[in-house]
Parts: structure tokens; sequence; C-alpha cells
């Protein structure tokens, strides 16, 4: 995993998130203008090497203001960087950024067919506390996971 940087995106990352997102979803995809606004507006972690534009994964994180959660609105590694530990890392990202915002909770939504994405998740301490029928775009489920956090860093 050395090698790696993990990095706010910005705006000309835009065409090689859109591309890595056609390649991970099927379905309730970003356009380049929803990558647009939520790099201006939201936390967009992307993983890189240096010298290198190629992106090998991202992850989209929401939160409302005077909010004790944030959500992870998408998450992704390319198929190519997986098996090298970044979806872990990332998450280890994402968990830091939602600490120092003195949130408690981080929750998302994932395909219930998605089963090494659930499995991820539950591996890293989420747990499911409901359901969605027809989800997705496509018709998909939903499984909502939330995740407890304390502010020393460690897992409630």
């Amino acid at each position: 995993m050395s090698g790696y940087l993990f990095a706010p995106a910005c705006e000309t990352d835009i065409d090689r998130l859109a591309a890595l997102e056609v390649d991970l979803f099927h379905t309730d995809l970003c356009s380049k203008r929803n990558f647009r606004y939520l790099i201006r507006h939201a936390c967009v972690i992307v993983i890189k090497r240096p010298g290198d534009s190629a992106i090998f994964g991202y992850a989209i994180l929401l939160g409302r203001k005077n909010s004790r959660k944030m959500r992870i609105y998408s998450f992704g590694i390319a198929a190519g960087a997986r098996g090298k530990g970044l979806a872990t890392r990332l998450l280890a990202v994402l968990e830091e950024i939602v600490r120092k915002r003195t949130c408690h909770m981080l929750t998302l939504e994932v395909s219930d067919g998605n089963t090494a994405a659930i499995a991820f998740y539950r591996k890293n301490g989420f747990v499911q506390y409901g359901f969605r029928l027809g989800y997705y775009e496509d018709g998909g489920h939903a499984i909502l996971m939330r995740k407890h956090l304390d502010m020393s860093g460690q897992e409630q």
C-alpha cells in the first residue's frame, strides 16, 4: 500500500472520477456535474500515486451542519487496485475526518447484492440498522449500515 496518497479531490480529477464511477457501478451514477458540485461542497477523497494522474479509488462523505453523523455517499476501489488494503485505509481516512468534525456516527447504504462490500463493512464494525426496498434506480434493494465512533478513535 505504500506509495499511495489519500487526498481531497480537485476539479482536474472529475473526468477520471466519472470514468471510475462507470467502471464500478451499474446504476445511480454520479455525473461530472455531480462530481463538480460534490468536490466544491462536500468531502471527496481520492487515492492516487505521486506523479500519476490515475485514480485508484475514491469516497464521498456527506454531512449536515450541527449533525453528529456523516454518510458515506459513495465508496469504491478500481478493480486493478483491490487486495492491497486501499479500502481499509480509505475507510480509516474517512473515520479520521468524521472524528475531526466531532461526529460520532458513520452511515451508508449498500446494495443487498454486493456481498463483498457488505462483508467489508461488517468486518470494519458496521452493523445493519435498516433495509430499503427498490432503493436504487434499477429497483435494487439497499442495506442501511452504521458505525458508532468515539472521539478517541476507538470503536464503541
